[in-house]
């Protein structure tokens, strides 16, 4: 099993202990094991086959835990899933994939209202019974209305990390078989958006049938939906489902081009191809019967008149046009980052020390990071007060003293409170490097009050980032309500950067915010909120929504030297 199959059992024995009431130290050690296991870099099914490593060597993996891992990789189940799951309806688990709805909602709803499945929410909705309960307000009803849909069809979307997890390993098996001369994942996935609903994978083949052979007998297969000579559908043990097609290399960029997506992109080419008298499709593109391109994308986008679209940008918002007039953004890579502005060590939340943080960020080749701690006020994360922040930043000071080539940052993450107020005292504020504020409490104020929060950072001189800056964590929960236009022309006014957070479970900012922020002129921070050095490796998820939001480097400051990026904060013109 990948990673991410364990993890989303983990996940699943979490939230039926938190809906049974169970200990919330037994929850917490459930999720943090989940976490533990999606981020860790290496497969940890082949550690359990191979026997070559300790699992309790993995932080946070007690000897229960190793052994429901080592169960679950050689049986496929975890048994004590099965038995919490015994307990419940068989349709509340379902109701999590509705955002807003956490087992401690559904927990209310099913203790008061008597619900067990979608289709009984559906009717509580509609009687009005649920408004009645502390705590669902109207924008919680209108998010589990929009989410209904979902839920009832069993609809589920994973996120971009998981999937590229499920997805590398499929490639890698394929190759391993031989006879593939091409293979790309397309589809949403190559679109690099933040969560998948499925994967489209194509190759080309001198034989095909034995790929599609090798495909169906993949060791993740739960269900082989359908099979033939080019073409192939399989669904895996959790849940996702898998196209592999097999097409002739003369139509193979044609096909990327048509399974990539997105649909709207697609409409507006076909549009074109009929204004020159082509027809494009997904075997190529076509002057009466005859084919006139379909090798390469690069060879349709030039017939059409157009440069090449980069995939992230294919979703008809303008790229088009851009591409017509040679105008297409410089998108930026992850070779362009020199340094990871967010990141948590084991003072706080984290699970690495400041030596560890700073060797996988040398093994990076980074120039400079920030240790980014959580300041007082999550005390769940044992925040810092002012006299731990000055004692980890002596302690940064004395490893920057025997440093060369390598730069540590004084930072730390800065609660905006619900009164508006920060959590730390200008004075230490001062003496930091790289304050990133953020908020993490009263995300129900109203849209008035949040937007005043944010504003207010902003406009501090010694905030210099905005982190995570909607608060939504993907598939839990939305965003908070906020007038963004108002905080990016305030970002901008004052200078203040905004966060690309690349965490797998944020993506925040989203990237269509992320560039209507870049319209107003806002420059930008990419990072990853890392909690363990292997974290590190989320910078590709930042540049990611960089790139679909059409970033080009210099919108992004850490993507200069130590000295510029510097006197690209705003804490900067304080100083002079």
């Amino acid at each position: 099993m990948q990673n991410p199959d364990i993890a989303r059992l983990f996940d699943e024995v979490a939230d039926l202990l938190e809906i049974q009431d169970a200990n919330p130290f037994r929850v917490r050690a459930y999720r943090n094991a989940a976490r533990t296991i999606r981020d860790f870099p290496e497969p940890i099914a082949e550690l359990v086959r191979v026997g070559t490593r300790d699992l309790t060597d993995i932080p946070g993996i007690g000897e229960d835990l190793a052994e429901k891992i080592t169960e679950i990789v050689t049986t496929g189940e975890l048994p004590l899933r099965k038995q919490l799951a015994a307990k419940l309806p068989a349709g509340l688990l379902d109701l999590l994939r509705i955002p807003g709805l956490g087992p401690k909602r559904v927990k209310l709803l099913h203790k008061k209202l008597k619900v067990k499945s979608a289709a009984d929410l559906a009717v509580a909705l509609d009687q009005g019974r649920v408004q009645k309960l502390k705590g669902f307000g109207p924008k919680i009803e209108e998010k589990m209305r929009a989410g209904l849909g979902a839920a009832q069809q069993g609809e589920r979307r994973m996120l971009l990390h998981e999937a590229e997890t499920q997805a590398n390993a499929i490639v890698g098996y394929l190759q391993a078989g031989g006879g593939i001369a091409e293979i790309a994942v397309a589809g949403s996935y190559r679109r690099r958006r933040e969560t998948i609903g499925d994967l489209d994978i194509l190759v080309t083949s001198g034989s095909s049938p034995q790929v599609m052979d090798r495909f169906a007998e993949y060791g993740e297969v739960a269900e082989v939906v359908s099979k033939g000579d080019t073409r192939a559908t399989v669904k895996l043990r959790g849940g996702l489902q898998v196209d592999l097609r097999a097409v002739e290399p003369d139509a193979y960029g044609a096909a990327l081009v048509y399974f990539t997506g997105s649909k709207a992109h697609n409409i507006e080419l076909r549009k074109i191809a009929q204004e020159h008298s082509y027809k494009l499709n997904e075997y190529g593109l076509f002057k009466g019967t005859r084919r006139v391109a379909g090798k390469t994308e690069q060879e349709i986008y030039a017939l059409l008149g157009l440069d090449w679209i980069p995939p992230e940008l294919r979703e008809a918002r303008g790229e088009i046009t851009l591409a017509r007039e040679h105008r297409l953004p410089a998108l930026v890579t992850v070779d362009d980052i020199r340094g990871d502005l967010q990141m948590h060590t084991h003072a706080t939340d984290g699970k690495g020390t400041i030596d560890e943080m700073a060797h996988a960020a040398r093994a990076l080749r980074y120039e400079y990071i920030a240790i980014t701690d959580h300041s007082k006020r999550v005390t769940m994360a044992r925040g810092l007060d002012a006299k731990r922040l000055r004692e980890q930043w002596k302690i940064i000071d004395e490893w920057n003293a025997r440093s060369r080539g390598f730069t540590i940052l004084k930072g730390v993450e800065l609660d905006i409170l619900e009164t508006g107020k920060l959590d730390l005292p200008d004075d230490v504020l001062a003496e930091a490097d790289y304050v990133v504020a953020t908020i993490h409490y009263g995300i129900n104020q109203t849209e008035k009050q949040l937007t005043r929060r944010l504003v207010g950072a902003v406009e501090h001189p010694w905030i210099d980032a905005i982190g995570h800056p909607t608060g939504r964590i993907l598939g839990k929960r939305e965003g908070y309500p906020l007038d963004f236009d108002t905080l990016a022309r305030a970002a901008a006014a004052a200078g203040c950067l905004l966060e690309l957070n690349g965490h797998p479970e944020r993506m925040d900012l989203p990237d269509t915010l992320a560039a209507a922020a870049q319209r107003h002129g806002v420059r930008f921070v990419l990072s990853t909120d890392s909690h363990q050095p292997n974290n590190l490796s989320f910078m590709k998820y930042a540049v990611d929504l960089g790139r679909r939001a059409g970033l080009e480097a210099k919108d992004i400051v850490n993507t200069r030297p130590l000295a510029e990026f510097r006197k690209a904060l705003k804490r900067a013109t304080q100083r002079r």
